[in-house]
Parts: C-alpha cells; structure tokens; sequence
C-alpha cells in the first residue's frame, strides 16, 4: 500500500466563508466545557468505585497492588500513583481527581487539532461543544477512576495509528504503541477498542497481496509485515504489565467474565447515556445524525468511514458481548464504551452540520448549532447535578441513568424522610454552614447526604467512625495512616480532641434506615462530654454545635425538638 493512499482531507471548500462563527463556538464550547469539568472539583466526596483503590492501597505493597486484579476493580497504575503519593506527599481527593480532570480537559484541548485531517472546522466546532456536555465526560471528570484517562489515550491511539499507516512517520507509530500501552494498563476493557485499528487495517494488509497487480504485490506485503511489527511492539509493553497479574489473578478475571448479560432495554439506555440524555426523541434525533454523518463521511472518505464503523461498532458489540458483572447495568456498559463517545460525536457533528447547511444564511449556521447543543445540554441530566454546593456527583442517584424515571436510586433515597433541622439550615446562606455527618457509606444506595445537601445547600464534610466508635475498614482508614490528608473527611477522633477546623455541626444519624450500620450509641456520651448538650434532636438525628452559634435570629437557628 502507498503512503499517502486514502488520505482524503476535508475540503476547503467545505468552510464557509464566515468562519468567525465557528471560531467563536469553538472557544465557547471550550471555555464551557471547562467550567462544567472544574466546577466544584475541590470539594467532591469520593464514593462507590473510587475508594477500591483506597482500600487496596492501605492494604497491599506496590508489588501486590502491581501482580492482582483484585475482586473489586481498581486501576493498577492509579492505585500505584495513589499510594506513591500516600507514601511521600500526601492523597488528598484533588490529588485523586488530578489525573481525570487533567485528561477531561486536555481532549477539548488537543481533540479538533486531532481531527484537523479528517473534518472541516464546522464540524470540529460542533463536535467540541458535544464533548464539551457530555454528561459521561463531565462526569468522568469530576471522579477519581480512569475513564477519563482511557478516553483520551484511546482517542489519540486510534488517530495517531491511521495516520501511521498512511504516512509512516514513526512519531504517530510511539505514540500509538504508548497510548494503547497506558490505556490497556489504566483499564483492561479499553483494548476492546484501542487494538481495533491493528485489525481492521491487519486484515486489509492481509487481503491487499491478492488484490494487488504482479507489481504492487511486494508493496502490499510490505503493508502486512508494517502491521505485524506494530502490532509485536504494542504486544511487548502490554504482556510485561497485563501478564503478571492475569497470570497471579486469572480466576478473578474468569468470574467476573460471563456473569451478567445486556438486554435490548439495557443496550437502548445505553445508547441514551452515550447521547447524554434521557429523552427518547433527542435520543433518537442525535444517533440519526450520526447515521447521517457517517454517510457523509463516506461519500468523501470511505475508508475513514469503515474505520470509524469498525471502532465503534466492533468495539461497542465486544464490551456488550463480554458477560462481564454488571454489564447489564446501562452505565456500567456506557461506561466501558467510553472510547467510542469521541468518534460518535464526530459523526453527529458531521450530521448536524449537514443539516445546517439548508440554513440560507451562513452566519446563522454557528448560532443555530449553538442553541441545538444548548438544548441538549438543559434537557439532559447536568442541570440536576449543577447546583451549588453539591459535593456528590459521582452519587448514583445522579449517574446510574439520565432519566429520573428509570434510575431506582432515586425512588429510594426519595424515601429517606428530610428532618427539620435540614430544612432550618436552608434559611442560611447556600454553603455558610459546614455539617460534618456521621456514619457514612460510600455505597449510593445506602447515602442519602445529596438529598439532604439538596434541601440545606450547605458544606458537608463525613466523619470517620474508626476507631472511636468501633474498628471499620469499609469507607474508613486509620487516623494513623498520616499519608491520608483528605480534606472532606474528618476523624471522630480528632474532633473530640477539639480539631474542629472549619466544622458547624456534627450530625449524628442514630438510626439510619439503611443496614448494616454501625451501633452509635456507645459512642454519644463522649460527644456529649465534648460539645455539651446537643442543639437538636429527633428520631433520627442528634446535633452537636461544634462552634458557637451565629446570632443570626430565629429563624436561621437550628429547631430544636
């Protein structure tokens, strides 16, 4: 195959003349998508699966953390990082968050440079602003696992291996090789679809020989020996890192494999989340825009076309098809497909963009696809999330579907009845009182701190339990593990030492409704001792001042029962 062969770009002729349109969306779609991804990131309460590196980490040394899979997934180069930092400088939750927030915002960065070569500078523009309120990539953000990661390397990966094999510049060919590497490592899933691009053009190479005059025939072998020698290097880095703890682990991966299966509901929730919202018709309305925008591409670049087919069917119907444990759950397999959301905007964007073209006026055309994606962003799950002080997005109750209706977590923190102390703290001033709330769990369906924090609007903060009230490894850590310098946790400990910080209040849920909890009643008479008598009371909550109360009237005073 000659380099340089299929390598059709973009037309000029398919910019406008009136580009200062699309520039302005395109730094506008920016600047919002980095306004949704840094919003609140310093105050997040980690939750669910970020904490399976914690708890691995305070367990395990680096080699173990390096030779298991562990039961509960967690990423083996983050926990690395994670207890690295543990170990030397201290993990704090931004510290946890850095490495997704970093990667959110470095592929609105670098994505339309990325795609310069394959979409015009309208669709580039449109296929920022889609990325930019995503809801799955917002989200990714905002919680300390790798996704975010996976979705960027796997994006350049897939880029970076297609102009390899046009053009043959080794530069494209290391950062394939790299990007597949750390991908695969960070997430196992991932290579589902960041090896995709040694197949499809693997079996093009394959073919080629056949198809090839007397002539080109050693040429198109040469393409076949090209792939296989990438294909070696990429293998190499990979079996070091995967080998060891598939090897050590292998039983685990074998049960987490065929455990569950996808239903045609599931897949069509999925394929909602993926279009990020909860409403059938902007559902249906935006992967038709995708049908159409593949089509379009096809007339101008059918290869890319089939490429792009292939990554993001192939590797969608491979994640579907793996069986593993909760895969039947719409965001765990949104979640794994994650490497495909990029390359499925893309064709929406070409899409949309071929349907603004009816547009007469040209100047229109940037202010229409504006309002388009505005309208998607205010009818999908992010309004909810965006209100301030919310410290839990990564909650269930926010992220398991887009559509309130068919997310079982919300029915059931809905149930959680709201005390009246809460309701008082709703006078004050959004985010002027901190709470500091005991027990707690990480697992959603046992949390309703959002629900509350949704009517009171102020700070929370969680107190950790051990060993004060009881020895507990779940959601805790030690106080004694000095490494840990989470600033939206506090120990118990600590504050009956009188180490209070900047906390209002300490709540105490007596009896949660939820099980298992612990029992806090051997715990009260020491708080008590500590603090005085408490400022409320009811069958639920008991409230300790941890400070003195503001004058502020009656009204913003706690109710006392």
């Amino acid at each position: 195959m000659t380099r340089g062969a299929g390598t059709a770009r973009a037309p000029d002729s398919a910019v406008p003349r009136f580009a200062s349109g699309w520039n302005l969306l395109l730094v506008l779609a920016f600047v919002s998508g980095l306004a949704l991804r840094v919003w609140q990131i310093d105050t997040q309460i980690l939750l669910e699966d970020e904490w399976h590196a914690i708890h691995k980490l305070l367990r395990s040394s680096a080699l173990d953390i390096f030779t298991h899979l562990g039961h509960a997934d967690y990423s083996i180069p983050l926990t690395l990082y994670y207890q690295w930092l543990e170990r030397n400088v201290g993990l704090s939750e931004w510290s946890m968050h850095a490495p997704s927030v970093v990667a959110a915002v470095l592929l609105l960065l670098i994505g339309p440079s990325l795609l310069a070569r394959w979409s015009p500078p309208p669709v580039r523009a449109i296929w920022l602003a889609l990325v930019a309120v995503s809801p799955l990539f917002v989200y990714f953000a905002k919680i300390a696992r790798p996704y975010a990661l996976t979705s960027l390397l796997t994006f350049v990966g897939i880029i970076a291996f297609r102009a390899w094999w046009q053009q043959g510049r080794r530069r494209d060919a290391a950062l394939y090789v790299a990007t597949t590497f750390l991908a695969g490592w960070l997430h196992l899933v991932s290579l589902a679809f960041a090896l995709l691009p040694l197949a499809y053009y693997g079996i093009q190479a394959m073919i080629a020989p056949a198809r090839a005059s007397s002539r080109d025939r050693p040429a198109a072998r040469r393409g076949l020996r090209r792939v296989i020698g990438i294909g070696i290097v990429t293998a190499l880095p990979l079996a070091l890192v995967l080998l060891p703890p598939v090897v050590v682990d292998g039983e685990v991966l074998a049960w987490k494999a065929g455990r569950d299966h996808v239903t045609v509901d599931s897949v069509y929730r999925t394929l909602l989340m993926l279009a990020g919202t909860g409403h059938p018709a902007i559902g249906v309305a935006l992967w038709l825009s995708v049908v159409h925008g593949w089509t379009r591409l096809r007339a101008r670049d059918a290869d890319l076309a089939r490429y792009l087919a292939t990554i993001v069917g192939v590797g969608f119907i491979a994640c579907a098809a793996s069986g593993a444990y909760f895969i039947s759950y719409p965001l765990v397999l949104a979640r794994y497909a994650t490497p495909a959301l990029p390359f499925v905007l893309l064709l929406a964007a070409e899409g949309i963009y071929a349907a603004l073209v009816a547009i007469a006026s040209a100047p229109l055309r940037p202010l229409a696809a504006a309002g388009l994606v505005a309208a998607a962003l205010l009818t999908g799950p992010i309004p909810r999330e965006w209100r301030y002080p919310n410290q839990f997005w990564g909650h269930m109750m926010f992220q398991f579907d887009d559509d309130p209706a068919h997310n079982p977590y919300v029915d059931l923190i809905a149930q959680t009845a709201i005390p009246a102390f809460y309701r008082s703290l709703a006078k004050r001033a959004p985010g002027s009182v901190t709470l500091v709330e005991m027990p707690w769990r990480i697992e959603s369906q046992f949390n309703a701190l959002p629900r509350f924090q949704e009517v009171h609007r102020q700070r929370v903060k969680v107190a950790l339990i051990t060993p004060t009230c009881g020895v507990y490894d779940w959601g805790q850590y030690p106080e004694s593990r000095h490494g840990m310098r989470m600033h939206e946790m506090v120990h118990l400990s600590a504050l009956l030492r009188g180490e209070v910080g900047d906390a209002d209040y300490l709540v105490v849920h007596r009896h949660p409704p939820q099980e298992p909890w612990p029992d806090l009643r051997g715990c009260l008479p020491s708080i008590e001792a500590k603090f005085g008598a408490p400022v409320y009371r009811d069958d639920a909550l008991t409230v300790f001042a941890l400070a003195p109360v503001s004058p502020l009237g009656n009204n913003d005073r706690p109710v006392q029962q």
